[in-house]
């Protein structure tokens, strides 16, 4: 058994100030939550660098806590620089 779960995510070293928000939803139990540019940054400070990183710290506050291989997630970032492109289009 693999020790983390692999992101395959194409930003996956981006940091996580370049972050705004993250959209994170259990597919397990529905439950939903967006973490904004305080959580992230709060994250950043606690040593969390990158979004690798930050997509195995992230679980569902509602479920039993589970191995980061079997957490059922969806998570979908907003970085800053997609914003700006988002307003001028």
């Amino acid at each position: 058994m693999m020790r983390n779960a692999p992101v395959d995510h194409p930003d996956a070293l981006r940091l996580v100030v370049e972050l705004s928000s993250v959209y994170v939803a259990c597919d397990d139990c529905g439950h939903s939550r967006i973490l904004r540019l305080d959580n992230l940054t709060k994250v950043a400070e606690l040593g969390v660098h990158n979004y690798m990183q930050l997509c195995r710290k992230i679980r569902c506050s509602e479920c039993p806590k589970k191995p980061p291989a079997f957490r059922n997630l969806t998570i979908r970032p907003t970085w800053r620089c997609d914003e700006v492109l988002q307003s001028i289009a």
